[in-house]
């Protein structure tokens, strides 16, 4: 009950989120922008997904098979969500070819599937941006990017703490951090 009630509200956020950051998206070409928002479109299909898992009536067996099928796209759709959100800070330093960032969701998706890697592997990516993000942060100092860098600090956190299994937390902090975006955006279209 406890899951299926975060993903609603996590697939809730960050599909507001994807919306809200389309129509910044529509008005400017700022590349950052673009690649968030690519960021949380494919975030929200990742939460609509595992709604369908974590809420499907399949009897077992073809639970299993349908688990086994959807897992590791859902795998790919939150890593390939989390490099284009680390993508995005760096956007004035990247070509517009976007392919290695799928191969490496790919490569990690694979790897996935022998070991649980992708914890380790956001937290990782998360802990990576949540520097660049404070870097921007000190250098421009703006409600978006100090929204920007505690989102992507929480969901750093977030993710670390599933590590270590302790998903209240996580579900927590994954909300927080969305919610926290979510304002960052709003405030930002207020401008």
């Amino acid at each position: 009950m406890i899951t299926t009630l975060y993903l609603t509200l996590a697939l809730i956020l960050t599909t507001t989120i994807y919306l809200k950051t389309q129509k910044i998206s529509n008005l400017s070409t700022h590349q950052g922008i673009q690649l968030i928002n690519k960021s949380f479109l494919f975030l929200s299909i990742a939460y609509l997904l595992q709604i369908l898992i974590t809420t499907s009536t399949l009897p077992f067996s073809k639970l299993a098979i349908f688990n086994a099928l959807t897992n590791p796209v859902a795998t790919y759709l939150f890593t390939i969500s989390a490099l284009y959100l680390s993508t995005s800070l760096f956007w004035k330093n990247q070509t517009k070819d976007s392919t290695p960032l799928h191969s490496l969701a790919i490569l990690i998706t694979i790897l996935n599937n022998f070991t649980n890697i992708l914890p380790l592997v956001l937290t990782a990516i998360y802990t990576f941006t949540a520097f660049k993000a404070y870097e921007n942060y000190t250098f421009k100092k703006t409600i978006f990017s100090q929204s920007l860098l505690i989102a992507i600090a929480l969901l750093a956190l977030a993710s670390l703490s599933s590590i270590f299994y302790n998903l209240s937390s996580s579900y927590a902090m994954n909300l927080t951090a969305f919610s926290i975006f979510l304002y960052g955006t709003l405030k930002t279209m207020k401008k």
